[in-house]
Protein backbone atom coordinates (compact mmCIF):
# COMPACT_ATOMS: atom_id res chain seq x y z
CA UNK A 1 0.00 0.00 0.00
CA UNK A 2 2.48 2.28 0.86
CA UNK A 3 4.52 1.81 -2.37
CA UNK A 4 1.65 2.51 -3.96
CA UNK A 5 0.99 5.68 -2.17
CA UNK A 6 4.52 6.35 -3.12
CA UNK A 7 4.58 5.63 -6.64
CA UNK A 8 0.92 8.10 -6.68
CA UNK A 9 3.30 10.76 -5.11
CA UNK A 10 5.30 10.38 -7.84
CA UNK A 11 3.37 10.48 -10.67
CA UNK A 12 1.71 13.50 -9.21
CA UNK A 13 5.16 15.06 -9.02
CA UNK A 14 5.86 14.72 -12.11
CA UNK A 15 2.56 16.02 -13.88
CA UNK A 16 3.02 18.84 -11.38
CA UNK A 17 6.92 19.36 -13.03
CA UNK A 18 5.58 18.63 -16.88
CA UNK A 19 2.67 21.69 -16.13
CA UNK A 20 4.69 23.97 -14.38
CA UNK A 21 7.07 23.93 -17.71
CA UNK A 22 4.28 24.23 -19.99
CA UNK A 23 2.91 27.24 -17.79
CA UNK A 24 6.08 28.62 -16.99
CA UNK A 25 7.07 28.70 -20.89
CA UNK A 26 3.42 29.96 -21.83
CA UNK A 27 4.36 32.98 -19.12
CA UNK A 28 7.76 33.71 -20.78
CA UNK A 29 6.10 33.88 -24.30
CA UNK A 30 3.44 36.68 -22.97
CA UNK A 31 6.41 38.49 -21.44
CA UNK A 32 8.08 38.41 -25.21
CA UNK A 33 5.31 39.18 -26.93
CA UNK A 34 4.37 42.53 -24.40
CA UNK A 35 7.05 44.31 -25.55
CA UNK A 36 7.42 45.74 -22.04
CA UNK A 37 10.38 44.54 -20.83
CA UNK A 38 11.46 40.52 -19.86
CA UNK A 39 13.22 38.88 -17.62
CA UNK A 40 16.46 38.16 -17.18
CA UNK A 41 17.11 35.13 -19.61
CA UNK A 42 14.30 35.45 -21.98
CA UNK A 43 15.92 39.26 -22.74
CA UNK A 44 19.38 38.09 -23.62
CA UNK A 45 17.86 34.97 -24.93
CA UNK A 46 15.46 37.22 -27.28
CA UNK A 47 18.60 39.82 -28.23
CA UNK A 48 20.71 37.15 -29.48
CA UNK A 49 17.70 35.34 -31.42
CA UNK A 50 17.53 38.91 -32.93
CA UNK A 51 21.27 38.68 -33.78
CA UNK A 52 21.75 34.66 -34.90
CA UNK A 53 18.52 34.40 -36.60
CA UNK A 54 18.51 31.20 -34.49
CA UNK A 55 14.74 30.96 -32.15
CA UNK A 56 14.52 32.08 -28.81
CA UNK A 57 13.18 29.02 -27.77
CA UNK A 58 16.87 27.55 -28.65
CA UNK A 59 18.75 30.20 -27.42
CA UNK A 60 17.12 29.77 -24.12
CA UNK A 61 17.66 26.22 -24.02
CA UNK A 62 21.74 26.88 -25.19
CA UNK A 63 22.35 29.12 -22.22
CA UNK A 64 20.44 26.70 -19.84
CA UNK A 65 23.21 24.08 -20.97
CA UNK A 66 26.22 26.39 -20.78
CA UNK A 67 24.71 26.55 -17.40
CA UNK A 68 24.71 23.36 -16.81
CA UNK A 69 28.41 22.79 -17.54
CA UNK A 70 29.14 25.70 -15.37
CA UNK A 71 27.41 23.42 -12.49
CA UNK A 72 29.70 20.41 -13.50
CA UNK A 73 33.04 23.18 -13.33
CA UNK A 74 31.76 24.30 -9.92
CA UNK A 75 30.44 21.51 -8.13
CA UNK A 76 33.21 18.97 -9.66
CA UNK A 77 32.85 15.75 -7.11
CA UNK A 78 30.66 17.10 -5.75
CA UNK A 79 28.08 17.42 -8.60
CA UNK A 80 25.88 14.82 -8.73
CA UNK A 81 24.95 12.48 -12.14
CA UNK A 82 20.67 12.37 -11.05
CA UNK A 83 21.27 16.57 -11.88
CA UNK A 84 21.59 15.75 -15.84
CA UNK A 85 17.57 15.22 -15.92
CA UNK A 86 17.88 19.30 -15.52
CA UNK A 87 18.77 18.84 -19.65
CA UNK A 88 15.42 16.77 -20.42
CA UNK A 89 13.98 19.82 -18.34
CA UNK A 90 15.14 22.53 -20.37
CA UNK A 91 15.06 20.65 -23.83
CA UNK A 92 11.34 20.52 -23.05
CA UNK A 93 11.16 23.89 -21.86
CA UNK A 94 13.25 25.55 -24.88
CA UNK A 95 10.88 23.43 -27.17
CA UNK A 96 7.55 23.96 -25.84
CA UNK A 97 8.67 27.85 -25.97
CA UNK A 98 9.20 27.54 -29.66
CA UNK A 99 6.40 26.14 -30.28
CA UNK A 100 4.39 28.99 -28.60
CA UNK A 101 6.00 31.56 -30.06
CA UNK A 102 6.79 30.29 -33.43
CA UNK A 103 3.94 27.27 -34.37
CA UNK A 104 1.09 28.47 -32.62
CA UNK A 105 -0.62 31.27 -35.07
CA UNK A 106 -2.70 33.31 -32.44
CA UNK A 107 0.41 34.03 -30.42
CA UNK A 108 2.96 33.75 -33.41
CA UNK A 109 1.01 36.43 -35.73
CA UNK A 110 0.38 38.30 -32.60
CA UNK A 111 1.60 42.34 -32.68
CA UNK A 112 0.51 44.57 -29.18
CA UNK A 113 0.22 48.13 -30.45
CA UNK A 114 -2.00 49.37 -27.34
CA UNK A 115 -0.05 50.21 -23.93
CA UNK A 116 -2.94 49.12 -22.00
CA UNK A 117 -3.03 45.61 -23.93
CA UNK A 118 0.43 45.23 -23.18
CA UNK A 119 0.27 45.67 -19.57
CA UNK A 120 -2.39 42.86 -19.18
CA UNK A 121 -0.37 40.71 -21.25
CA UNK A 122 2.83 41.34 -19.11
CA UNK A 123 1.00 41.20 -16.06
CA UNK A 124 -0.61 37.20 -17.16
CA UNK A 125 3.08 36.75 -18.38
CA UNK A 126 4.45 36.97 -14.97
CA UNK A 127 1.78 35.69 -13.12
CA UNK A 128 2.16 32.74 -15.51
CA UNK A 129 6.09 32.56 -15.70
CA UNK A 130 5.49 32.20 -10.96
CA UNK A 131 2.72 29.79 -10.94
CA UNK A 132 4.39 27.37 -13.59
CA UNK A 133 8.32 27.96 -11.49
CA UNK A 134 5.79 27.35 -8.37
CA UNK A 135 4.77 23.99 -9.42
CA UNK A 136 8.42 22.95 -10.86
CA UNK A 137 9.84 23.99 -7.21
CA UNK A 138 7.15 21.90 -5.39
CA UNK A 139 6.96 19.30 -7.27
CA UNK A 140 10.75 18.94 -6.16
CA UNK A 141 11.84 16.74 -8.75
CA UNK A 142 14.42 19.16 -11.08
CA UNK A 143 15.01 22.65 -11.97
CA UNK A 144 16.41 24.77 -15.03
CA UNK A 145 20.29 24.75 -15.27
CA UNK A 146 20.25 28.69 -14.86
CA UNK A 147 18.35 28.17 -11.32
CA UNK A 148 21.16 24.91 -10.67
CA UNK A 149 24.46 27.23 -11.87
CA UNK A 150 23.12 30.28 -9.32
CA UNK A 151 22.83 27.81 -6.81
CA UNK A 152 26.06 25.81 -7.03
CA UNK A 153 27.79 29.78 -7.37
CA UNK A 154 25.74 30.49 -3.61
CA UNK A 155 27.06 26.95 -2.35
CA UNK A 156 31.15 27.35 -3.51
CA UNK A 157 30.99 31.68 -2.40
CA UNK A 158 28.79 30.49 0.83
CA UNK A 159 26.47 33.29 0.05
CA UNK A 160 22.56 33.57 -0.20
CA UNK A 161 20.90 31.92 -3.32
CA UNK A 162 18.84 35.04 -3.61
CA UNK A 163 21.95 37.30 -3.34
CA UNK A 164 23.67 35.43 -6.15
CA UNK A 165 20.61 35.09 -8.20
CA UNK A 166 20.24 39.10 -7.88
CA UNK A 167 23.85 39.13 -9.25
CA UNK A 168 23.70 37.05 -12.03
CA UNK A 169 20.35 38.80 -13.11
CA UNK A 170 22.16 42.24 -13.06
CA UNK A 171 24.88 40.87 -14.91
CA UNK A 172 22.73 39.61 -17.74
CA UNK A 173 20.64 42.63 -17.59
CA UNK A 174 24.02 44.15 -18.46
CA UNK A 175 24.93 41.92 -21.04
CA UNK A 176 21.53 42.72 -22.81
CA UNK A 177 22.01 46.17 -22.86
CA UNK A 178 25.73 45.90 -24.41
CA UNK A 179 24.08 44.24 -27.35
CA UNK A 180 21.34 45.67 -27.59
CA UNK A 181 24.16 48.86 -28.13
CA UNK A 182 26.58 47.61 -29.64
CA UNK A 183 24.17 45.77 -32.71
CA UNK A 184 21.20 49.16 -32.75
CA UNK A 185 18.33 46.52 -31.94
CA UNK A 186 15.21 47.93 -30.77
CA UNK A 187 15.13 47.37 -27.31
CA UNK A 188 12.05 45.44 -26.05
CA UNK A 189 14.01 43.21 -23.29
CA UNK A 190 15.27 46.04 -20.59
CA UNK A 191 12.21 48.24 -20.05
CA UNK A 192 9.61 48.99 -17.39
CA UNK A 193 8.63 45.45 -17.58
CA UNK A 194 11.61 44.42 -16.25
CA UNK A 195 11.50 45.91 -13.40
CA UNK A 196 8.01 45.53 -13.03
CA UNK A 197 8.70 41.05 -13.45
CA UNK A 198 12.14 41.64 -10.68
CA UNK A 199 9.57 43.13 -8.30
CA UNK A 200 6.51 41.05 -8.73
CA UNK A 201 7.66 37.24 -9.68
CA UNK A 202 9.95 36.48 -6.78
CA UNK A 203 6.59 37.77 -4.25
CA UNK A 204 4.07 35.65 -5.92
CA UNK A 205 6.01 32.58 -6.58
CA UNK A 206 6.16 32.91 -2.86
CA UNK A 207 2.38 33.12 -2.62
CA UNK A 208 2.04 30.32 -4.89
CA UNK A 209 4.43 28.24 -3.23
CA UNK A 210 2.82 28.22 0.40
CA UNK A 211 -0.80 27.72 -1.14
CA UNK A 212 0.51 24.87 -3.23
CA UNK A 213 2.54 23.22 -0.11
CA UNK A 214 -0.52 23.50 1.78
CA UNK A 215 -2.45 21.70 -0.37
CA UNK A 216 -0.19 18.96 -0.87
CA UNK A 217 -0.46 18.48 2.76
CA UNK A 218 -3.92 18.75 3.07
CA UNK A 219 -3.86 16.04 0.03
Amino acid sequence: MDKMMGENGLIKRVLMLVFGILISSFGMALLIKASLGQSTVSGISYNISLITKMKTGTVVGIINYICFVGQIILLKKEFKPIQAVQLVATTFFSSVLNIYLYNIPFIANTTIGNYGLKVVVLMSGIVCMAYGVSLMMVANLTFLPFEGFCKAISTKLNRPFGTVRVYVDVAFVIISLCIISIYKIPNISVREGTIVYTFLFGNLTNIFMKSMKKKVVEG
